[in-house]
């Protein structure tokens, strides 16, 4: 029979995996304690919550939740194994745990569900180097520029062929009018 604690911690992950947009599994083992501390600061900073539980709550909470894709990193579940949910940005605190991780050698990703879909350990290390939403964005943004800038110069270059040929032709009715 679980306890009142245990089914809260469930309640509670249930809760945190419906509203996340990303779920990153990571061992931890042999992280310092400053070392977690500081892995929780700069995944909050990028926007996203560092949680460790005991890994049969974490599938109890997997096999609950409404999305059934996420019953598919129960496998990973082996160890020690800290969850970093991603409530905003679903990339942002994968790029701060990986920015980490370089630093310390330490935790090493186990997989990752991004938008409700099942990443191993390759295809997240490959999602990493997708630029932030924001660069994408302006990226876009600095393409769209690119062809109404080239529009403004032709219609710009027409203006001013028209004034030029306008402005000889003043001069030369000016100069035929002198003479």
């Amino acid at each position: 029979m679980p306890n009142e604690k245990n089914k809260n911690t469930v309640k509670d992950i249930k809760e945190r995996l419906e509203k996340a947009r990303s779920i990153t599994f990571a061992d931890y083992v042999g992280l310092s304690s400053e070392q977690a501390n500081q892995l929780r600061r700069q995944v909050k900073d990028a926007g996203g919550e560092v949680m460790i539980s005991k890994n049969t709550l974490m599938k109890v909470a997997l096999k609950e939740a409404e999305n059934k894709n996420l019953s598919d990193a129960e496998k990973d579940l082996e160890g020690p194994i800290m969850a970093i949910f991603a409530f905003s940005d679903p990339i942002a605190p994968i790029k701060a745990l990986f920015e980490f991780a370089k630093n310390f050698k330490l935790p090493r990703i186990k997989s990752a569900i991004i938008e409700g879909i099942y990443n191993n350990t390759e295809k997240v290390e490959m999602i990493k180097d997708i630029p932030s939403k924001e660069v994408l964005l302006a990226k876009f943004i600095g393409g769209l520029n690119v062809p109404i800038s080239g529009f403004v110069s032709v219609i710009g270059g027409v203006q001013k062929k028209f004034a030029y040929a306008i402005n000889a032709i003043a001069k030369k009715k000016s100069e035929g009018g002198a003479n």
